[in-house]
């Protein structure tokens, strides 16, 4: 179900595999992108089938994500309006 070489680096195989659930709060994307199966192929979103459970890399869906148009947010960001200015009146 995924284009993967057999051949992934030892990094990528010692990589936790997240959920959707986790992919989603990581990449600050819809959930129903990462658990639905036509969102994920129409999308092509990176992803594994292990035993009937759909796994992510976060290191393959951010590269995806910067492709997609959608980069990550830098941890500790969220939620920052960086367009206000903190100088008093």
């Amino acid at each position: 179900m995924n284009d993967h070489n057999t051949s992934t680096p030892m990094i990528q195989a010692s990589e936790a595999m997240i959920d959707a659930r986790q992919a989603a709060y990581a990449l600050h994307l819809p959930y129903y992108w990462f658990s639905d199966r036509k969102m994920r192929a129409g999308k092509r979103i990176p992803h594994y089938l292990l035993g009937g459970l759909v796994r992510f890399r976060l290191s393959e869906l951010e590269a995806w994500s910067v492709q997609f148009g959608h980069p990550p947010t830098p941890a500790g960001t969220e939620g920052i309006d960086v367009s206000q200015n903190d100088t008093e009146v």
